[in-house]
């Protein structure tokens, strides 16, 4: 997601999607609220690195502690919650 909004400020005339000033100022802001420092609570999240056998499995507690340092090659799936 960072690199998405890295990407939209790089290339302000080829946005997918324009950002708007004092409104949104990137996609990371629709999971998380940077002020509170915690990710919406209907916003559904995989953060899982490989363990040693290689399978996703190791779980980074990033819901918990929003600075918490990733493991190596965590891979984080986010995804609407809609509370089905």
């Amino acid at each position: 997601m960072a690199l998405v909004d890295k990407k939209e400020m790089e290339s302000l005339n080829k946005q997918i999607f324009p950002l708007y000033e004092g409104y949104i100022h990137n996609y990371l802001q629709l999971f998380v609220n940077i002020e509170d420092e915690v990710i919406y609570d209907d916003v559904g999240l995989s953060p899982y690195a490989p363990d040693e056998e290689g399978l996703y499995r190791k779980f980074n507690p990033i819901r918990e502690n929003i600075h918490f340092n990733l493991y190596p090659d965590t891979i984080i799936d986010l995804q609407q919650d809609v509370g089905c």
